[in-house]
């Protein structure tokens, strides 16, 4: 029987009464306005009158057709059951291009029937139309309801998408992916509903929870019910007791369909969130981590917990569960002892200093293991201050002292201490808008998280914490292990994984990778120096002379009295180190400051820049970050001039200061123009684009899009833009200009435009890559008509994602290795539904190496998946600030310089003067 509910048999009940109506109906002279129809009081089982409540295609008919039926000037009456009813399981809206194309048939052929009446044959075959074009199968039915909530993605039934390469040396690999097995595919689906009805979705969990012996294994979201099994009759309809005030609630559930398994990725993700609380972990975020292995540094004051972080995802494989251990550095010191440290070092002065120090840091809460951002420090507050709290519906005011001890069983030693403030903003029950919350956080039971800049910067601190953080392939694997047996040991986690018909595979998945061939470089004088397997050419680069060398002729060195003789030294070693790279270097303009405050530096700068000048060399005493970014401000903004800021103390060790200052007059060619090496491309006519965002979360300043655009062939010179972003916004929307510009200054150098254009995008999550999709891309396309009305390049647009928990391992025997410089896995576990491929570009000497993934969201340049992959390792070999592979293509890389550079220094945009060069290395 057609279910009315489900929008099947509307359509035809509506021509049955259209039917009927149509052949009472007096003439269109005398068609009396229709009346409003009372609402009815429970929503109708049966479709049996116009008057009744109908919804979907039904609905939108029937509107048509009173609309249809009125006289010109009449007043428009909607049906009182059009008010969207309160809870339905029926989407509205459904099908709606049915029932409208169904009345337009009906209209036409009303106005070729002179009398107003039908011919029964008419009607019926009417009818048969409209009954075949909407009563579906139950097949069809099921799939379109398939994938409606939103809670839940839908598994397509298309094939995966499958690019292999076939290039390079096959080698055996394994990866962090374990395989999940599922006796059953199914999941039942229930609605549940609540009388009366329950707004707290925190009381919903609570009230359904009373009942829990019906279903031990369940996925609730407050409203849809997922089970691996059909409930009994009995667990259909059952009463709660609200906990504040102990009235009774009357809870129905309601099967609505059976889903298959596979469809439902959430439901595996929650699974293994609760296994992970099962096996004792700590949550923070989506990582968990295990507290009872945490290990002590305690000349630091330091300690490290090992952790998990887990994701359930359907790949080209097949359903698998990708495991990574990963790490967190907590300090053993609480913020009460860091305040009473601050306030004897500060005096007075302590909340200033206290300040720097918290605001923006994360602190755990001892008592519950939770972590809030720090956003001020209130010493008007103490632990005595009191708060309101709800206790069985009443308002009730209760110390912080009272609260800990009552709730936790703690008692606060130190009652004079200020509070620490956390703003959060909720959604509140029955508001649209989110509701600011202040969360009061004692520092008695707060301890630091993370590290402090000056932690950071002390090299044996870092060296010591890299010893358990940077593990090997080994170690690495081991830890995967080991978290399959604690699984398979576990009495809970194992039932609940059987609870849901689900077996988890005892070792990673097997993989057969391919490792590219090395790339062969070519420097000046025609010298070509084959590539080595672990891609790393730093004797190579020293050796040899550089590809397009720019002579250093009118030059400026700035430094203090006290960096005199490292002045004189770094001149000298310049000189003789120039020569055998093929760089003339001649004797700088020298300009000694009387100190090394920053507006001496900038007054010197003002003074000395002039239209001929070609570099700027500034040697610092220290590292300071106000100092360095006034001197980028000037030379890449107000006086367009590239700049080598040096810092004095890398220059003081007389064992190295050969080999910095080699480095630094690359650094230098570069920043003037030249080229140091170059590797074969096979394109002629072909430019290259990276893509990248810079976001300061910590100031909340305007985000920085730079865009860096290849311009001859052997893509060797970048011209570069930056362009100001609103906050937080990702997709970048000034890429039509930058790409427009790009192409003119090609077209300028070349006198022709490309032929094909190659993006590589930075910075875009798995969420939003059908954005770019349907957004960027189009618009791409529209900036290529404004370069010239007939101009169409082909496009490759690639996303880069670097920070993904892939891991790939070599077997070696029994024992795993970081893969080869040049290794593409590309089928099993890529996405499922995208073009896509891993590479390992570079070499790490310490830890376990992590490839960088890229994603081919649209190709019409015909180019193979060997040939895309070959390419995208091409450009990893030409970012000039490192004499090796990097992790990602040297324009992506580049990007990411220039847009810290403006972010966190310049603040402005670049001058145009500079954008041809690589001014901001």
């Amino acid at each position: 029987m057609a279910d009315p509910g489900k929008g099947r048999g509307r359509g035809l009940a509506l021509l049955q009464a259209l039917k009927s109506q149509i052949m009472e109906s007096p003439p269109a002279s005398e068609v009396p306005i229709p009346e409003p129809t009372p609402a009815p009081s429970v929503a109708p089982s049966v479709v049996g009158s116009t008057s009744t409540s109908l919804g979907g295609r039904g609905k939108m008919a029937a509107m048509l057709l009173s609309k249809m039926q009125q006289k010109p000037g009449d007043a428009t009456f909607s049906p009182a059951s059009d008010v969207k009813p309160p809870l339905t399981s029926v989407t509205v809206g459904r099908g709606v291009g049915r029932g409208l194309s169904l009345l337009k048939s009906l209209k036409a052929s009303q106005a070729a029937q002179s009398p107003p009446s039908l011919v029964d044959s008419d009607v019926d075959s009417l009818t048969k139309k409209m009954a075949s074009s909407t009563v579906s199968t139950a097949a069809t039915s099921s799939q379109t309801l398939v994938g409606k909530n939103k809670y839940f993605k839908e598994v397509k039934d298309t094939p995966p998408v499958v690019k292999k390469g076939e290039t390079g040396t096959p080698c055996e690999v394994t990866a962090n992916f374990i395989y999940l097995n599922f006796e059953e595919n199914n999941v039942f689906e229930y609605e549940v509903r609540y009388d009366p009805d329950q707004d707290y979705k925190h009381l919903r969990f609570k009230l359904l929870n009373e009942h829990n012996h019906f279903f031990k294994e369940k996925t609730f979201d407050g409203t849809t019910l997922y089970v691996p099994h059909m409930l009994p009759d009995e667990a259909l309809n059952l009463v709660s007791t609200n906990p504040f005030d102990e009235s009774k609630v009357n809870i129905n559930i309601i099967f609505r369909r059976t889903r298959r398994l596979s469809e439902m990725i959430q439901i595996y993700n929650v699974l293994f969130k609760h296994i992970m609380k099962d096996l004792q972990l700590v949550r923070f975020g989506r990582q968990h981590f295990n507290e009872h292995a945490a290990i002590q540094i305690p000349q630091y004051k330091l300690e490290v917990w090992p952790g998990y972080v887990t994701a359930v995802d359907e790949y080209e494989g097949g359903l698998m569960l990708t495991l990574d251990s990963t790490h967190r550095v907590l300090r053993t010191q609480s913020v009460l002892s860091l305040i009473k440290e601050t306030v004897q070092a500060e005096g007075a002065n302590w909340k200033r200093a206290m300040s720097d120090k918290l605001i923006g840091c994360s602190v755990m809460t001892t008592y519950n293991k939770k972590l809030f951002r720090v956003d001020s420090i209130d010493d008007s507050m103490n632990p005595r201050s009191t708060f309101e709290k709800n206790e069985k519906g009443e308002m009730v005011k209760i110390s912080y002292i009272e609260y800990y001890k009552k709730n936790y069983g703690i008692d606060i030693m130190d009652v004079d201490q200020p509070m620490l403030i956390s703003r959060d903003s909720k959604r509140m029950p029955g508001s649209e808008k989110p509701t600011d919350f202040m969360i009061c956080l004692v520092p008695e039971l707060c301890q630091l998280t993370g590290l402090t800049d000056d932690q950071r910067s002390n090299f044996r601190l870092m060296k010591d914490v890299a010893t358990y953080t940077r593990i090997t392939p080994n170690q690495r694997h081991a830890a995967f292990k080991k978290y399959i047996q604690n699984v398979l040991n576990n009495e809970t986690a194992k039932n609940r994984l059987k609870g849901w018909g689900l077996t988890i595979a005892q070792e990673t998945i097997n993989l057969t990778a391919r490792t590219l061939p090395p790339e062969t470089l070519y420097f000046g004088n025609d010298v070509k120096v084959p590539g080595k397997p672990n891609a790393d050419w730093n004797g190579d680069v020293s050796r040899n002379a550089v590809m397009q060398a720019v002579d250093i002729m009118r030059w400026v060195l700035l430094y203090t009295d006290r960096d005199k003789q490292v002045a004189t030294d770094f001149v000298e070693t310049l000189k003789r180190c120039s020569r055998p790279m093929g760089i003339n270097v001649s004797n700088p303009d020298l300009l000694r400051l009387p100190n090394d405050r920053t507006d001496t530096y900038v007054m010197a700068l003002k003074k000395c820049i002039t239209s001929h000048l070609q570099l700027v060399v500034a040697i610092s005493p220290t590292m300071r970050d106000d100092r360095y970014a006034a001197i980028k401000k000037i030379c890449c903004a107000d006086n367009p001039v590239p700049s080598q800021v040096i810092n004095a103390r890398t220059l003081m060790n007389s064992q190295k200061i050969r080999s910095i200052t080699q480095k630094i007059l690359l650094q230098m060619n570069c920043k003037l123009g030249g080229t140091l090496w170059n590797i074969s491309i096979p394109f002629k006519t072909a430019m290259v684009i990276g893509v990248d965002s810079y976001h300061d979360a910590a100031r909340k300043r305007r985000s920085v899009c730079s865009f860096i655009a290849s311009y001859n062939q052997t893509m060797t010179h970048w011209y570069s833009k930056a362009v100001f972003q609103e906050r937080g916004q990702e997709i970048v929307d000034s890429l039509k200009s930058c790409l427009v510009d790009s192409l003119k200054h090609y077209l300028r150098v070349n006198g022709r435009l490309p032929d094909r254009i190659i993006i590589y995008r930075d910075g875009v999550g798995d969420s939003q890559l059908k954005l770019v999709q349907q957004y960027e891309i189009p618009q791409m396309q529209i900036s290529f008509s404004l370069v010239g009305e007939t101009y169409k390049p082909t496009l490759t647009y690639v996303v880069v994602q670097k920070r993904i928990n892939t891991r790939i391992f070599m077997k070696t025997g029994k024992e795993f290795a970081n893969p080869h410089p040049g290794t593409v896995v590309d089928h099993d576990i890529t996405r499922r539904d995208w073009y896509d491929f891993l590479i390992v570009s570079q070499k790490v000497n310490q830890g376990t190496v992590t490839p960088t993934h890229y994603v081919v969201v649209h190709d019409d340049s015909g180019m193979t998946p060997d040939q895309c992959q070959r390419l995208t390792y091409k450009m990893c070999h030409l970012y000039y600030n490192w004499p090796g592979t990097v992790r990602v293509p040297a324009p992506c890389q580049y990007a990411h310089k220039l847009a810290y550079l403006v972010g966190q220094n310049v603040h402005q945009q670049p001058s145009e003067a500079l954008a041809d060069k690589l001014f901001f290395l």
